[in-house]
């Protein structure tokens, strides 16, 4: 089995950014992982640039040539985090179940990891794997270090086949952060799309969650609103078929109630928040909140509600 990283900005490339995500790729000292880079049309990159990819070995939108069945690809953004120890363990999954998609539980970026890390474990102060890890070593979790071992200490997967469970397909169909075997994707979408991990998890017969976050990542819903609303709607439910048409079309409206409840909290500029709220309201799915102005002046202002409806 061999993991391609494959890095998709979301506009224009961080390199600050790609070259702590390349750090941490390089310090897993993992043979069988690749790295490339898709880099976002129009934009170029320096001499010196290209010169520390070529040093890195990461090569530039060359993914299509590079898959064979054996293959898993995980989509990420440059903004992105590898944890210590990640593709080991992804692999020993893959290992197992091959062939199944793989959905990967995440911590988010918007907060410290450590913090992240430390409430995880004691969620789990309870786990036997955990009571056996400190008795062999120490009773307190002193440093960084020792806490993400201790994190790896609890790590474990299940094997879901409940594919169609509407609540989990936000975990399952996003684009970034999902390891999609090479054998299921479908040359005609994008590869780094939620219409093409969408298309995976049709054709799978179960789905693996590896359920201790082995990455930080941000959510697409929170972080990029009006490119998710993107993603969800480039999903054409009419062709799918009728297993799914519902499936899709209940989580839908779900995911318009998420992203107008964003939109209410999130700091977008004010054209883009309209432009989102115009969009949502003209769906023929409508969210189950109720389209009034009383309503929206909870999550919007007077003047906005006002110019949205009248």
């Amino acid at each position: 089995m061999h993991i391609l990283i494959n890095v998709v900005p979301q506009n224009q490339l961080d390199w600050s950014c790609l070259t702590t995500l390349v750090g941490e790729f390089t310090q897993q000292n993992f043979a069988a992982a690749t790295f490339n880079l898709q880099l976002p049309a129009g934009q170029t990159l320096t001499a010196a640039q290209q010169q520390q990819l070529t040093d890195w070995q990461v090569t530039i939108n060359q993914h299509s040539t590079t898959l064979t069945a054996d293959h898993y690809i995980i989509n990420l953004r440059e903004t992105d985090h590898l944890l210590p120890g990640a593709l080991q363990q992804w692999a020993q999954v893959m290992a197992k179940h091959p062939g199944s998609p793989i959905s990967l539980a995440a911590f988010d970026t918007s907060t410290p990891l450590d913090d992240q890390i430390m409430a995880y474990v004691a969620d789990h102060q309870e786990s036997m794997l955990q009571q056996t890890y400190r008795q062999l070593t120490s009773a307190t979790i002193d440093d960084a270090t020792e806490r993400l071992i201790t994190l790896w200490s609890l790590q474990s997967y299940s094997v879901q086949t409940n594919l169609q469970n509407g609540r989990l397909l936000t975990q399952r169909i996003r684009p970034t952060g999902i390891l999609l075997p090479a054998e299921l994707l479908t040359p005609t979408l994008p590869l780094c799309s939620a219409a093409q991990a969408f298309a995976v998890l049709r054709q799978a017969p179960d789905i693996v969650r590896l359920h201790v976050p082995t990455l930080q990542r941000e959510m697409w819903a929170e972080a990029t609103p009006i490119a998710w609303l993107n993603e969800l709607e480039a999903i054409d439910a009419t062709k799918l078929d009728v297993m799914w048409q519902p499936v899709y079309a209940d989580y839908f409206q779900r995911q318009l109630n998420t992203l107008l409840t964003t939109a209410g909290h999130k700091q977008l500029s004010r054209s883009a928040h309209l432009a989102l709220l115009a969009r949502i309201k003209q769906r023929t799915l409508h969210p189950t909140h109720r389209w009034s102005r009383l309503g929206l002046l909870h999550m919007l202002s007077p003047r906005v509600a006002h110019q949205l409806f009248y």
